[in-house]
């Protein structure tokens, strides 16, 4: 039997090299994967949020009805497969429900153990109402980059039937925005089918301002209000998640210097009274008065002949971007469309109104989409905006129960690069024209200034921290304070053992005993409870934030393993690999403990020929060249070449994995009953790269003899690894620092120059 293993061996790195190639370009689809074996952390239970408050959870945890507060009860089955396949990107699984006892629950994505979107339900987010007034539920993923990974449509009570209409269609419709950017508005859009205006589409909703930058979206014909209420849905509980999690929609993101997602129903008094809306009046007398001061100039015919007292119009001036003011004035549905999901995320929206009689342009004439109205502009630091017809959009009436019914009101659409801040006070000059005068001058017409600053409560406070690194990875980790803490306790332990290897070698018993146990709280808290398995991906994914300037925040979304790599690297200057590979891989602690049960059953280890060693031990080398180049190539490429790694299916996946992969852990395992570490001794790219990067070691604290080596040859059986040449030297770039052969030098009994010493001075 050892004969044939030593034959294979021999062949063993050619092997090898053809299963990485297999890996490399095997058809394996991760979402049949994951829709097999995914599986989602349960919420504490001492957690408030958890349970049945929220929809997010009852869908993701299995074997719960859908009862909310809006009175539903649905299905009792789990569609986690469901959400997995439509929502969730190829690769990825479900993480971790986190919950915030003032915020609605999200899902982590993850993809190759790093944090990289998140998953939410609309209804817990923003409340959204189909055209039947019944909720949506609508289960959607977002990424860290803003854009959509999938959406899935998991309940609604619209009355498409009679329309001739079917789920599938309000499924094909939510299809249309994966992969969108969510700080681009959306544009329901319906083709027309006119003989003469074929292939032509027109908007289901307009809006003013510059629409180029909105991303087109053909809505589904006869159900145009369920189409906008989808979106509507979907886009605003994006956004929401996306800032609650400091993901980084735009650079020029409204909702980096205003609050816009506060809400609480105001009154229009309300409103005035907070300063949310600014009113200003301007009777015929004031008119009057301005226009005595101008020479040559009367005021209208129509204000000289009235009574000074009466009203010439009552203006009021909001910025309705934060839905506290906007929803309030605007109602839901045209915040939504309007304001929210129909513009970019730069888009600030101003709303005027008038009384009348007086407003600031004649609706019986029809002007050019650039014509400037001169009859209104905005002053700001020094600077005017003129104020277009394109940026207008005229509204026929508001939706404040309580509020005055206006002659005139609209919305004017900004962009933050126009660098109007709407954060500062700014006015509004509103000019009359006098009597039979046509066009504006400064000598023809009067002005009137009305001042607006946005209440305090809207205006986000310390602007200048909120979007460092999009992800915000300092509350993920003050989230998981416990593992943090037993992580670096882990990491502390493992040195502690290395720096007090003495104390501990001189007893061969305490060592077992402290080996073993480690060995085992690394395989099982920190690899399968934590996940906190570093593997070669992260090394590449850290490389490349390096060179981009990007994804230092998805990979700090893992406190173990940042804490963990974080050691690896601080500690190659003392101890080289060794604190990694040798006390926290909890794939070598999967290996040395099987062979350690090996051992104990009376499997003979298998013992190679320094030459034959030598060699397979390049076969690591080899495969992380091979990496290398096809991370370069393409970065998920070399996602995909990764497989060759066994630590998601053993560690991450706890073998939860498909049969191939299966094949090759149990492969590699079984030779480890054998040859102990195999894996890491021959094949581990990571371990490779631990080696070179080791290299840069400047201390040596394992103890060696003058006879090591020659004649003595006790330590070289006893490193399971056979990092110690016949020389006697130790190959630091191959040594695990398992201290085996540190319990061999200090042995009384079993050292033979300790030996002779020993008894030598009994004969004295």
């Amino acid at each position: 039997m050892f004969k044939i293993i030593n034959n294979y061996f021999k062949k063993f790195f050619f092997l090898s090299i053809y299963v990485f190639f297999i890996f490399l370009y095997s058809e394996i689809n991760d979402n049949v994967y994951l829709s097999k074996y995914a599986f989602a952390t349960p919420a504490p239970k001492e957690n408030k949020n958890s349970g049945e408050e929220w929809i997010l959870t009852q869908y993701i945890q299995s074997g719960i009805k859908i009862k909310t507060k809006s009175g539903v009860t649905s299905q009792a089955r789990s569609r986690i497969d469901e959400i997995i396949e439509h929502v969730l990107p190829p690769g990825a699984k479900i993480g971790e429900i986190i919950f915030n006892e003032k915020l609605p629950p999200f899902v982590e994505i993850l993809k190759d153990d790093l944090v990289t979107g998140y998953i939410f339900e609309t209804f817990d987010w923003v409340q959204g109402l189909g055209y039947s007034r019944k909720p949506y539920h609508i289960i959607a993923g977002i990424n860290l980059e803003g854009k959509i990974t999938g959406i899935r449509l998991m309940w609604h009570t619209e009355p498409i039937a009679i329309l001739g209409r079917t789920d599938q269609d309000l499924h094909d419709f939510l299809e249309q925005l994966k992969g969108v950017s969510i700080k681009q508005g959306i544009s329901i859009v319906l083709g027309l089918s006119d003989s003469v205006l074929e292939g032509e589409k027109v908007a289901m909703r307009g809006t003013g301002g510059d629409v180029s930058g909105l991303k087109q979206v053909d809505g589904i014909s006869r159900t145009t209000t369920t189409s906008l209420l989808l979106n509507d849905a979907v886009m605003r509980a994006a956004r929401k998640v996306a800032r609650v999690n400091n993901i980084m929609l735009d650079e020029k993101d409204l909702g980096v210097v205003l609050n816009l997602e506060t809400f609480s129903e105001q009154s229009w008094s309300d409103l005035v009274e907070n300063g949310s809306i600014t009113e200003s009046l301007i009777t015929n007398g004031e008119i009057m008065q301005k226009f005595d001061i101008l020479p040559n100039i009367k005021a209208s015919r129509n204000v000289r002949l009235s009574p000074e007292e009466q009203l010439w119009t009552k203006t009021y001036i909001a910025i309705v971007s934060p839905q506290g003011i906007g929803a309030n004035i605007l109602g839901r549905r045209w915040y939504d469309q309007y304001v929210v999901s129909g513009r970019n995320v730069d888009d600030f929206v101003l709303w005027v109104g008038f009384l009348g009689p007086g407003t600031f342009y004649d609706k019986t004439k029809a002007y050019d989409k650039d014509k400037v109205f001169k009859s209104l502009n905005i002053f700001q630091n020094g600077k005017t905006y003129n104020l277009t017809v394109q940026m207008y959009k005229s509204l026929p009436f508001h939706h404040s129960k309580d509020g005055p019914k206006l002659i005139e009101q609209g919305l004017f659409y900004f962009s933050m690069e126009q660098s109007f801040d709407p954060t500062k006070s700014f006015e509004i000059n509103y000019k009359i024209l006098g009597d039979k005068q046509t066009e504006y001058t400064e000598d023809n017409s009067i002005n009137f200034n009305m001042h607006y600053e946005i209440p305090e409560m809207y205006i986000n406070q310390n602007i200048e921290d909120n979007y460092k690194e999009g992800f915000n990875w300092i509350a993920n980790w003050q989230s998981k304070i416990s593992l943090v803490i037993l992580s670096i306790l882990t990491v502390l332990g493992a040195a502690l053992i290395l720096i007090f290897k003495d104390f501990i070698s001189k007893n061969r018993r305490m060592h077992q005993v402290v080996r073993t146990s480690f060995l085992i709280w690394v395989l099982f808290w920190l690899g399968w409870v934590v996940g906190g398995q570093v593997s070669i991906i992260h090394l590449a994914a850290f490389i490349q934030a390096l060179f981009d300037g990007k994804g230092f925040s998805s990979f700090l979304a893992e406190p173990a393993i940042v804490i963990i790599g974080l050691a690896a690297l601080i500690s190659m200057p003392i101890w080289g690999r060794a604190l990694f590979c040798g006390w926290l891989c909890p794939f070598g602690a999967l290996q040395e403990l099987l062979n350690k049960f090996a051992i104990f059953i009376g499997i003979k280890q298998k013992v190679i020929s320094e030459k034959n060693d030598k060699i397979m031990k390049l076969g690591k080398y080899a495969f992380l060249f091979c990496l290398s180049i096809t991370f370069l190539y393409s970065f998920d490429l070399g996602l995909k070449a990764s497989a060759i790694e066994p630590f998601k299916s053993a560690i991450t996946f706890r073998f939860n994995a498909p049969p191939l992969a299966l094949v090759w852990v149990v492969f590699l395992l079984g030779i480890g009953l054998f040859i102990e570490r195999a894996y890491c001794r021959f094949l581990c790219p990571l371990g490779a790269a631990a080696s070179l990067i080791g290299k840069i070691r400047i201390f040596n604290f394992l103890h060696r003899r003058a006879e090591c080596g020659n004649p003595c040859k006790a330590c070289s059986p006893a490193c399971p690894t056979q990092a110690i040449k016949l020389n006697g030297t130790i190959d630091m770039n191959e040594c695990f620092q398992c201290l085996d052969c540190q319990v061999m030098y200090f042995d009384k009994h079993k050292c033979p120059p300790l030996v002779a010493k020993f008894k030598n001075l009994s004969k004295q």
